[in-house]
């Protein structure tokens, strides 16, 4: 009997607020910078005063409070050991939050996404937001949680009478995820995967192979056997790869592994590993040559 490689799915609920015709969401203060992010609106409450004096045995009021503003804090780290946090920054657009990646082993800044906490359009016109809750990278997902709250007092809000305060939480997708590359095995011989964006924490995926073995070495990958060499060539981000498994069924008791290795430029990375605390991809220079 093979071992499938099991792929689990996890999912946050997206919730909107129901029933009112607010005319300015929380979500619209938000630019993705990177290409391959997005953001999208969890949940946004809106006239929040109510809501957030609640019982506090409903926890209602933890999430109402605003962060007080240090000018600078971590969020958190991806599945790729990718480090993310914010700053905040000005210039004569307004304030901003702008949120930065550190890629794993380097002091490098990439600027990826930017909130704005002020603007001022026109004079006595302001829009004003607060971080508040606590931010936080979800690795299994690859996205960073953001909490805000804030008011609009510009023309068109008050227009339509949208100037009380909003509450919303709001997720920037895209980052590394925890399984990026999981294969699924549908009998009898198939094995399958989807073409991550940035597949074990690297920029682009520009060759896959696929690899078998024994269970009972792992976590050694040393002794696993190439199985298909140089697939899914010209494939894209969210791309399915199909390959047949040329071996036969292995004998009872025993139980194969799958792994699929990904290859960008010099870097080959088998899944990922963990160094110092932090995640990394490990390292595939102990699998043998696939043609």
């Amino acid at each position: 009997m093979r071992a499938a490689g099991a792929a689990t799915a996890f999912f946050i609920m997206t919730v909107a607020a129901g029933g009112h015709a607010s005319g300015w969401s929380l979500l619209e203060e938000v630019t993705v910078i990177e290409p391959g992010l997005g953001a999208e609106l969890v949940w946004e409450l809106i006239d929040t005063k109510t809501y957030c004096q609640s019982d506090p045995n409903s926890l209602d009021r933890l999430s109402c409070r605003e962060t007080p503003d240090p000018a600078e804090f971590w969020i958190g780290m991806d599945a790729a050991g990718n480090r993310y946090g914010t700053i905040n920054t000005a210039d004569f657009t307004g304030e901003f939050f702008d949120i930065f990646r550190r890629p794993a082993g380097t002091r490098q800044s990439q600027h990826i996404a930017r909130i704005t906490r002020r603007t001022e359009p026109v004079f006595g016109e302001v829009t004003k937001l607060f971080a508040a809750s606590r931010w936080e990278v979800d690795l299994t997902n690859g996205e960073i949680l953001i909490g805000l709250t804030g008011s609009c007092f510009d023309s068109a809000c008050a227009a339509q009478a949208d100037t009380t305060d909003h509450m919303a939480l709001i997720k920037i997708t895209g980052l590394v995820p925890l399984m990026d590359l999981a294969a699924t095995y549908l009998p009898p011989s198939t094995i399958t995967f989807r073409v991550p964006a940035r597949p074990e924490g690297l920029n682009a995926g520009s060759r896959f192979d696929v690899y078998a073995g024994d269970a009972s070495v792992l976590p050694d990958l040393s002794l696993a056997q190439p199985v298909a060499c140089d697939v899914g060539g010209g494939s894209l981000p969210g791309d399915v790869v199909s390959v047949t498994d040329p071996l036969p069924a292995p004998p009872p008791g025993e139980v194969r592994f799958y792994v699929t290795t990904v290859r960008n430029g010099p870097q080959r990375r088998a899944g990922r590993g963990t160094s110092s605390g932090a995640f990394v991809g490990r390292d595939a220079s102990g699998l043998p040559a696939c043609p």
